[in-house]
């Protein structure tokens, strides 16, 4: 567990905490921590933000959407039962 000294800067008190909790949690400069008391105890939770669907598919490698023999395969096949076309 690390120990941590609250400071004063300008008007603000603030908290720093250490590089191996942030890496360890995947946050850098800038990320929302929602702040709560649980037993008189102060938790720091990370804020996740949800993507959009573009932000998804930005993210993705173009290769995986290629379409492979067996797609082909697939989209060439005939019905073989009640499908609705």
């Amino acid at each position: 567990m690390s120990k941590v000294t609250l400071r004063k800067s300008g008007g603000a008190t603030i908290v720093s905490l250490p590089k191996a909790i942030l890496e360890t949690l995947d946050l850098d400069v800038g990320a929302e921590l929602e702040l709560s008391i649980n037993d008189r105890q102060l938790v720091l939770t990370p804020v996740k933000k949800k993507q959009t669907l573009e932000q998804l598919l930005a993210d993705c490698d173009a290769k995986a959407f290629a379409r492979t023999e067996e797609d082909e395969e697939w989209l060439a096949s005939q019905p073989v039962g009640k499908e609705l076309l």
